[in-house]
C-alpha cells in the first residue's frame, strides 16, 4: 500500500513536472549533471577490478544508491509503456515500475563500469533558449585515457519537490536510451500478443540477463 502511495505521489508530481515553474531553480542542471556522472565514476572506480561476487553486489548496491536522487524512474517508466500505460492496471504500473527501476539500474551499472577510467567534460549549451524546467539538455564529452571523445546527452527536468534536476533520457554516442527502451518493450509487448503481464516478466529476464552476464574485470 505504501508503495502504491508513493508511486501515485510521484505520477501527480510528473504532471506538475510538465509545467513552467515561477522559480529559479536552486543550481544549474549542468551542476547537478556533473555532480551525478562523477558520483557515478567514483563508484566504479571503487571497484574496478575486483572480480568478487561480494564487491559486484556492492557496486550494484551503490550505484542503486547514487541514481535514486539522479533518475527520474516514474517519468521515463510511463514513456516506456507507451499506449499500454492506458490498458495496464494499478498493480501492473506498480510492478512495471519496481522492474523497470531494477533493470535501469542493471542497464547503467553495467554499462557504465568499462568507463571508470574515462573523464567527464560538461560542455556549454547549444539550445539554451530551448531549456526549461521540464526539459534542459547538457552536453558532455566522456573522454578516454587514449583520447577518443564520446559524446553524452542528457535531458532532465527540475523537480521542485526534491529541489534537483532528475534525469528523463540520455543519448550516448548517437543511442538514445528512451527510445532503445520503448522500442524494446513495444517488441516483447508485441510478442506477448499484448499480454502485459508476460511483457513485464519477459522484460525482467532479459534484462537480469544481460547484467549477470556483464563480465566485471
Amino acid at each position: 500500500m505504501l508503495l502504491a502511495r508513493r508511486f501515485i505521489f510521484s505520477l501527480v508530481l510528473g504532471m506538475f513536472v510538465s509545467q513552467s515553474f515561477a522559480f529559479t531553480p536552486s543550481r544549474s542542471a549542468q551542476d547537478s549533471v556533473e555532480e551525478g556522472v562523477n558520483a557515478i565514476l567514483a563508484v566504479v572506480r571503487k571497484y574496478e577490478g575486483d572480480q568478487r561476487e561480494s564487491a559486484r553486489l556492492a557496486y550494484l548496491d551503490e550505484v542503486t544508491e547514487v541514481l535514486e536522487p539522479v533518475i527520474g524512474y516514474t517519468i521515463i517508466a510511463r514513456r516506456v509503456m507507451g499506449d499500454a500505460y492506458n490498458d495496464a492496471s494499478r498493480e501492473q504500473k506498480i510492478r512495471f515500475f519496481e522492474v523497470f527501476k531494477r533493470s535501469m539500474i542493471n542497464t547503467y551499472a553495467g554499462g557504465i563500469y568499462t568507463f571508470g577510467a574515462y573523464q567527464v567534460e560538461v560542455l556549454p549549451s547549444q539550445d539554451d533558449k530551448k531549456d526549461t524546467v521540464k526539459n534542459t539538455r547538457v552536453y558532455m564529452d566522456v573522454v578516454s585515457p587514449e583520447g577518443p571523445r564520446y559524446s553524452l546527452v542528457q535531458s532532465v527536468y527540475y523537480s521542485q519537490n526534491e529541489e534537483d534536476w532528475k534525469m528523463q533520457n540520455a543519448i550516448f554516442n548517437g543511442i538514445n536510451l528512451g527510445v532503445t527502451f520503448r522500442t524494446q518493450f513495444e517488441q516483447i509487448y508485441k510478442e506477448t500478443n499484448g499480454n502485459l503481464d508476460d511483457t513485464i516478466a519477459e522484460w525482467e529476464r532479459i534484462t537480469e540477463e544481460a547484467y549477470s552476464s556483464t563480465k566485471f574485470r
